[in-house]
Order: structure tokens, then sequence, then C-alpha cells
């Protein structure tokens, strides 16, 4: 299931890669590497009522079918070019120690936390979760309330997602620890509600996270008397920034 949902046409999905891959470097501006370690546990309900027992009486009950799931590995990210209206062009690329990997996809960042990539490319949640972070000015001092918060929503067709940011510690050297929440709910078949709690470690001077951390319950209804609880943990830590080794280059 892929929880990143952004609400944004095909057809304008479409239109924005088309326009943008012309405007990319072959060389990347930047390179990032992060490490991933993800965690998924599962747990589908299956309510049971007025089915026959021995000595013909009826019994109701739950049934509970657990399972899981977790890998390590890396994800790889080359800022190719920036647009007119401040979008990163970005290719992103997966490699796990398990079923996770995927092949480099082009995408396009930005600092309100939408994301649009090539449709016809796999971008797994982990790096949809590193993306809605890495566009620029994702800390934004005009967005900022007195309370230090922010928030970002999306809404279309069918869905809505809010991002709910607070910056909770300043170390007054550029890296911020920020606590953030998201909401992101899908109506209609297949729907679906996502809960999020997290933390960034951001550095504000590279503009750049160095750590992200989710926990992720998202619920679904697959069938009548059926429900569904699955669990996702993520970490994802920088492990190499070109731009930051450039500057401390003698």
């Amino acid at each position: 299931m892929n929880r990143h949902l952004h609400l944004i046409c095909a057809f304008a999905l479409l239109c924005g890669l088309a326009s943008t891959t012309a405007g990319a470097q072959t060389k990347p501006m930047r390179h990032l590497a992060y490490t991933f370690d993800i965690s998924i546990t599962s747990d589908l309900t299956v309510h049971s009522s007025g089915i026959g027992e021995a000595g013909g009486g009826t019994g109701s009950g739950m049934t509970h079918y657990p399972g899981g799931n977790s890998d390590k590995g890396t994800i790889t990210v080359d800022v190719m070019g920036v647009q007119p209206d401040t979008g990163l062009i970005v290719s992103i690329a997966e490699q796990g120690r398990g079923d996770r990997s995927a092949e480099a996809a082009t995408c396009v960042v930005y600092g309100i936390g939408s994301v649009i990539c090539d449709p016809n490319k796999k971008v797994n949640e982990e790096e949809m979760s590193l993306l809605r972070v890495l566009g620029r000015n994702f800390v934004n001092p005009s967005t900022i309330d007195n309370k230090r918060h922010w928030q970002n929503v999306e809404t279309g067709a069918g869905g809505k997602e809010i991002n709910d940011y607070t910056i909770a510690k300043d170390n007054n050297d550029g890296l911020l620890g920020i606590d953030f929440q998201r909401v992101l709910t899908v109506e209609g078949a297949g729907g679906y509600r996502a809960d999020t709690s997290g933390s960034i470690s951001y550095n504000q001077k590279l503009s750049v996270p160095v750590q992200v951390k989710e926990d992720t319950v998202t619920r679904t209804h697959p069938a009548q008397g059926q429900d569904s609880r699955v669990e996702q943990q993520l970490t994802l830590t920088l492990t190499t920034d070109s731009l930051a080794q450039a500057a401390t280059t003698p």
C-alpha cells in the first residue's frame, strides 16, 4: 500500500515530469545517501457471528491473522536541477537487503512537502518519507508561528493529508529537533487512514534532514467484518552529503 498520496491527477503528474526532465542536469548538483531501517507488523481481525457450533449453537468472536516484515539498506538521492517554481528535480533509488529495492526514479520535491514522481517507477514508502522533507525551504521562517509550529495541508479528490511540524529543540548550531504528526485519509473503495508520529533532526545550514524517525499506524476495512491494522516503524539516517564534504575540503 502506497500511503504517499499528495492527490495529484495523472495528467498533471505526467506533464510536470515532462517539463522538468528537459531542465535536469546530467551531473548531480548534490549527492545524498541514507541508511534505512524499516519494520512492519500487521494484524487482520476477522469478526465472526452466527456460525454454527457443535450441538447446534451459534458462535461469535474474533480471529487474528498476524504478519510482519523488515528490511535494512541504503537510499541514494541525486539532486539534478532546480525548477523556476523552486521544485528540486531529484533521482532516488533504494537498495535493500531484502525485497524493498527500487530502481532510480525521477521526482520533483517542494518545501511544502509535495512530491511528484514518475508514475511508471516504483517508489517505496520509506523513499517517500524522505522525499517529502527534502524540498527547498522545508523550514521556512515565514510560515512558522510564535509557537514554532507550521502546517502543510494537501487535499484532492478522495483524500486529504495534514502534516503538523513543531520545532522542539534548537542547538544554536543550525541543528533543529522537529516533532511532527501526520494524518492521511483516503475515502472510497480501498480507503484507509494512516496516523504518523515522528521526529526529524534537521541541519538548517545545509537544508537537509540528518535523521528521520516515524511510527505509522494504518487502519483499513478490507471487507465486511474485517479490520486491518498495519504498524510501520522507520528510521532514516544521513551517511553521505557531497555538499557538506565539499564545504570541509581544504
